[in-house]
């Protein structure tokens, strides 16, 4: 069985120590509800324009290094690296690089399976032709008020615009369990736009422990020396279901990240202004 987060942080916040034993238990608890007494867990990691952790788990895994009591590993593919358990047992997660850009309208590009960059701020027909350049995964997430108003006008012709174009959407569990599943996701199933779900963690101590909490599975194996394009390849193929999981976002939890994003977000923009 294949279990999967597909938008995945690290943040400098976090301490080493549990991050990839959490996501590995989010991961495994998946498989077991399943029944699948194996499974190939993964971590796509959908880094912003400032980080860089999926080098330096490649340098890590070039070193022979661990993280977190993790011994990180290289595979076949630059795009693709192995985390394996120091503690004996088979524990054991793939990670996928990936990019998040934000484009001009406000929107975000995910783009999975890439060690490629794209800048910030370019129109998001761009960002998705760059993503399908690369032979990334193009994913476009969603977040609270993102795809409202002129942006939710701008996502129903991408979703029409996108016949015969790889596309797809990302649900996120920061979604409030009150909060209705999007129109949206309908209206791209309807075109054959496949969800792909992720945790997105935001950048404070308490969401440390999300990654591999929310995100999809598939009866699916994937390649050891390949598990990046072996992921690309069973998302791509209509016959393999994908199945959503993982719970969302109380209300509070809701309300406090939300406020404390503001925060962070009127920091950072006084920052500047204080230099």
């Amino acid at each position: 069985m294949l279990v999967a987060d597909a938008h995945v942080h690290v943040h400098a916040c976090y301490p080493e120590h549990g991050f990839f034993d959490d996501a590995w238990g989010h991961l495994a608890r998946e498989a077991r509800r399943r029944g699948a007494a194996e499974f190939d867990g993964v971590l796509c990691l959908t880094e912003t324009a400032g980080d860089d952790w999926f080098g330096r788990f490649a340098r890590l895994a070039a070193d022979g290094g661990r993280y977190g009591g993790w011994r990180l590993e290289p595979t076949g593919e630059a795009e693709a690296l192995r985390a394996r358990c120091d503690d004996g047992g088979a524990r054991a997660l793939y990670l996928v690089a990936g990019r998040q850009v934000a484009a001009r309208e406000d929107l975000e590009v995910l783009a999975v399976g890439t060690c490629e960059r794209f800048p910030d701020g370019r129109p998001i027909r761009e960002a998705l032709a760059w993503a399908r350049r690369t032979g990334a995964l193009p994913i476009v997430p969603w977040g609270p008020g993102k795809w409202l108003f002129s942006r939710a006008a701008l996502l129903r012709a991408l979703i029409e615009e996108s016949r015969g174009a790889e596309l797809y959407l990302g649900d996120e569990s920061s979604r409030p369990w009150f909060w209705p599943m999007p129109r949206p996701f309908a209206d791209a199933a309807a075109h054959g736009i496949r969800n792909l779900p992720g945790t997105d963690p935001l950048p404070f101590p308490h969401e440390r422990g999300r990654a591999g909490a929310y995100g999809f599975s598939a009866d699916a194996a994937l390649d050891p020396e390949r598990p990046a394009s072996s992921l690309k390849r069973l998302v791509r193929d209509p016959g393999v279901a994908l199945r959503p999981f993982g719970a969302r976002a109380g209300l509070l939890g809701f309300v406090r990240n939300q406020v404390a994003m503001q925060r962070r977000k009127r920091l950072r923009a006084a920052a500047p202004a204080a230099g």
